[in-house]
């Protein structure tokens, strides 16, 4: 069902067991980071931490730090459950269509439950802040390791407008607060807001941002969703609710925000003004980022509900909140990526690479290089485009099975055939590529051979005969656990 907003969600959690309420008094600076860093290593709950010192806003983490609690934000049983309800809109033939094609029956009923519904006024502008009442200090943002030397936003929508089409684009990119009414945006150089930037920039105009926090959990994981950037996360999150999401103009800026969103954070960036040194900050693999250059983001207004909460989202772990959501969202939009990559069976991107410096992919191989073939078009998509390691496996082989993955390159790899190497733009969050350096990328075809790719036959399995498996089948208890033991 769909939340009406967060503290609603916030209530469900609580009454299921999902959500701990932590009274005493903890500091934004390092200490709740701690807390929770502890918490999302057991899979624990979410947490609200009610009283931060120095501030009378509450801080909300780990919120999506479990499989379950993402499935219950978006009211489904299982990842599958929505992957099941993906794959019936998706056209093979037009994968990056599949969101336009909810226009024509049979699902135009689906489609009026998506775009987002514009409405006069919303709690989300219940307190407003313009001009020289503008503070960031004012809010509980979380520092989480001890080398930042600032606290970094790192659960926000950020919110930006083509110029031209006026169409809106959303992500999560890390916000460092400057200084009272400044932000440093930590996009990468090859981000939807830096394509964007350099249009305005060649329009000679300053380009609109909206920074959201909290609302329907639903935004935030439409946001985080691995697709194109055309894709409106607006109506994705109607999607995702099966109603539509109500919005409100901005205060200061031509944009619309979520109207039942906690604190909203308008400005914009002047392309003509230089970028910035910001970090270094975390990074989800628990190392630090090199410092590198920022736009700016000037901030003309805070606007948020009476009774705020600020969502933090904590680095640092392989079960860290960011992970657990890029690996769910990834199990369901599994049939939007099968589209794109018809040879695909499945993929995994593990913990340990943060479900972005490393990924393994499974294809149904049918000819000579296919598994190379396949390597290069998975660095295309919105969901591989960081890994810096990509393994390429048979369909039989479980990608989410390290052992098998690794007997699987043991057995299949001669590496100066099946290790190949690719350049592309540096992932700000890989600390062993300097961001301003083109990051080197490494794919491993850990496929079986067939013909042209290796002289002979390739060897088959060992695999015992199936009347054989049948025989011992029928008289295993007989033989094994009938007899007995010494």
């Amino acid at each position: 069902m769909p939340y009406r907003c967060l503290a609603d969600f916030l209530d469900e959690l609580e009454q299921a067991g999902e959500l701990v309420r932590v009274e005493a008094a903890v500091d934004a600076n390092l200490e709740a980071a701690e807390i929770t860093a502890r918490a999302a290593r057991r899979d624990g709950p979410a947490l609200l931490f009610g009283d931060v010192t120095g501030h009378e806003t509450p801080v909300l983490t780990n919120l999506f730090g479990t499989v379950s609690r993402i499935c219950r934000a978006l009211g489904v049983r299982s990842p599958d459950e929505m992957a099941q309800r993906i794959a019936l809109l998706v056209n093979p033939s037009e994968p990056e269509g599949w969101f336009e094609r909810l226009k024509t029956a049979p699902h135009v009923d689906t489609l009026s439950k998506a775009p987002p519904r514009t409405v006069k006024s919303g709690a989300c502008q219940q307190v407003v802040r313009i001009g020289s009442d503008v503070d960031l200090n004012a809010l509980p943002i979380l520092r989480s390791a001890p080398q930042e030397p600032k606290p970094t936003i790192t659960a926000a929508t950020l919110l930006g407008a083509d110029p031209d089409s006026h169409a809106q684009f959303a992500g999560r990119w890390d916000l460092t607060p400057l200084d009272a009414n400044r932000l440093a945006a930590g996009w990468a150089g090859d981000d939807e807001p830096a394509r964007l930037l350099a249009e305005y920039r060649g329009r000679g105009e300053k380009m609109p941002l909206a920074a959201v926090l909290g609302g329907d959990p639903a935004i935030l994981l439409a946001a985080c969703a691995a697709l194109p950037p055309r894709i409106d996360a607006f109506a994705l999150a109607g999607l995702f609710r099966e109603k539509p999401l109500d919005v409100v103009a901005c205060r200061s800026v031509d944009l619309t925000v979520p109207a039942d969103a906690e604190i909203v954070i308008e400005g914009y960036v002047d392309p003509a003004e230089p970028p910035v040194e910001a970090g270094p900050i975390c990074t989800p693999l628990g190392l630090y980022s090199r410092p590198r250059p920022m736009p700016v983001m000037h901030v003309l207004a805070v606007t948020q509900r009476a009774r705020a909460i600020l969502p933090a989202m904590v680095p640092g772990t392989a079960s860290q909140e960011a992970c657990v959501m890029t690996r769910t969202l990834g199990r369901m939009f599994l049939p939007l990526l099968k589209a794109a990559m018809v040879e695909l069976e499945d993929f995994d991107l593990p913990g340990y690479g943060a479900a972005r410096h490393w990924g393994v992919i499974s294809i149904e191989k049918t000819y000579a290089g296919n598994g190379r073939r396949a390597a290069h078009a998975a660095w295309t998509t919105p969901t591989f485009r960081h890994a810096k390691v990509l393994v390429v496996v048979d369909a039989d082989v479980d990608v989410h099975d390290t052992p098998a993955v690794l007997a699987a390159i043991a057995a299949n790899v001669r590496p100066d055939r099946d290790v190949f190497f690719e350049q592309g733009p540096a992932d700000p969050s890989d600390p062993a590529t300097p961001p301003e350096a083109l990051a080197h990328k490494m794919a491993i075809d850990a496929t079986a051979k067939l013909p042209g790719e290796t002289s002979g036959p390739w060897p088959e399995a060992a695999a015992m005969s199936e009347q054989i498996r049948q025989q011992v089948d029928d008289r295993w208890d007989e033989r094994i656990m009938g007899s007995e033991r010494p």
